[in-house]
């Protein structure tokens, strides 16, 4: 039980230091630092990249609102996703690539275009657990898979918590999800 707490905590603490580190280093920063692990970009380029992968995320986290309602790592997100907004404008984005250059993130190439440094690259590592550039590219559905069924688990160690007079009057819905689980279960069995 207490390898359980303690890995439970662990976990948490993990994500939380992730997050603070992604508001220490500002929304813009982390958007820079992203769409140049897929490539060197000049200015423009890493602002229509920026649009287009807000925009894609954007997308997805209405969608998963939606459907789940929000949950504790939307409050977080949402906090990030205001500090930048679709589009970063020219005077947002060249002073911040400058200072990236001066912080050791970045580097103008010579062709004019900002790629990710070392450091930078690192940074990437640290935060997202993958680069693309290394081929450890994030297959973004097992990445989601893991962390639903991290977050099931949380929940059902909730409901474990709770006395069962406060579960009574939901029972039935439990038992829908307790089937449902065990249908997804028997059909990895085919696999």
């Amino acid at each position: 039980m207490w390898d359980e707490w303690r890995n439970k905590w662990d976990n948490w603490r993990n994500i939380h230091e992730k997050i603070d580190r992604l508001h220490k280093l500002g929304g813009l920063r982390v958007w820079i630092l992203h769409v140049l692990d897929h490539g060197p970009k000049n200015g423009v380029g890493i602002m229509d990249s920026i649009q287009e992968h807000y925009d894609i995320i954007n997308d997805m986290y209405q969608r998963r609102s939606q459907q789940v309602g929000g949950n504790h790592y939307a409050h977080h997100f949402r906090k990030t996703m205001k500090r930048v907004p679709c589009r970063p404008s020219p005077g947002s984005i060249y002073p911040m690539l400058k200072k990236m250059v001066e912080e050791g993130l970045i580097e103008k190439v010579t062709d004019g275009k900002y790629d990710l440094t070392e450091v930078g690259h690192e940074t990437i590592v640290e935060l997202f657990g993958a680069s693309q550039r290394d081929g450890q590219t994030m297959d973004r559905g097992a990445f989601a898979v893991k962390n639903v069924l991290k977050e099931i688990n949380s929940y059902v160690s909730f409901l474990e918590d709770i006395k069962k007079e406060k579960l009574a009057p939901h029972k039935e819905v439990i038992g829908d999800l307790s089937e449902r689980l065990k249908e997804i279960e028997e059909s990895l069995a085919d696999e």
